[in-house]
């Protein structure tokens, strides 16, 4: 029963995404402080491995709401990010279970050349607790955002990379370091970022998983 009332809330939480966005045209204007790089250039680009974590850390740094952590190490050693998004300190699995809070996983950037749930969380985030235009997703939800889950490929950037596709100007690649297509990876566990991303399912066994996962890429804008 409780399972499927978390559930039921989780649900909830994706249509509050949908109708908030919908009620508040057209928007209010973003502090240029706070736009980001998708959105200073007009989603002509999208922002670099380095460029995505220093935003992270800046959301984290300047909201009590948010804080930034790292779940493993890609094949190339380079952080897998991870940003958590609670109220009430439940910044913890066992906190917020304790609190009865519906966990909702979040997850950018599989295929490295797929950037728009990565720039489309950063945006989420930042209108949550800097902009506050979408309040109250953070009553009953503790969320987990994972902004560039294929970090290597993330950083194998060419305009070449998906040439049929409508941007951004460069994009990382389809694979890991070692080629792996990590959407093939769960069950055989072979990349170093799998087995990570598995740890983290079992230790906070999410209620609701989203993969911004494109099929063929997108028309980024």
């Amino acid at each position: 029963m409780i399972r499927l009332l978390k559930i039921t809330l989780a649900v909830f939480f994706v249509i509050a995404l949908n109708t908030d966005a919908k009620a508040q045209l057209p928007p209010p204007p973003v502090p240029p402080e706070w736009q980001t790089h998708a959105e200073k250039t007009n989603y002509r680009e999208t922002p670099n491995y380095e460029d995505t974590i220093a935003y992270c850390r800046k959301l984290a740094a300047a909201s009590p709401l948010i804080r930034y952590t790292e779940f493993g190490r890609s094949g190339e050693g380079r952080p897998l990010p991870l940003v958590v998004a609670a109220a009430g300190e439940h910044f913890t699995p066992q906190a917020a279970r304790r609190a009865g809070k519906v966990v909702v996983l979040i997850q950018a950037n599989i295929h490295a050349g797929e950037t728009d749930g990565k720039d489309a969380g950063l945006a989420l985030l930042r209108d949550m607790v800097i902009t506050k235009t979408r309040p109250g997703l953070l009553d009953r939800v503790t969320l987990l955002f994972i902004p560039i889950y294929n970090t290597d490929g993330h950083e194998l950037r060419s305009p070449y990379n998906r040439i049929n596709q409508n941007g951004p100007a460069e994009m990382g690649w389809r694979g890991n370091a070692n080629n792996l297509n990590l959407n093939r990876d769960y069950l055989k566990a072979d990349a170093p970022e799998t087995r990570a991303w598995l740890r983290l399912w079992n230790e906070w066994n999410p209620d609701l998983f989203l993969d911004c996962h494109v099929t063929d890429g997108a028309d980024f804008r």
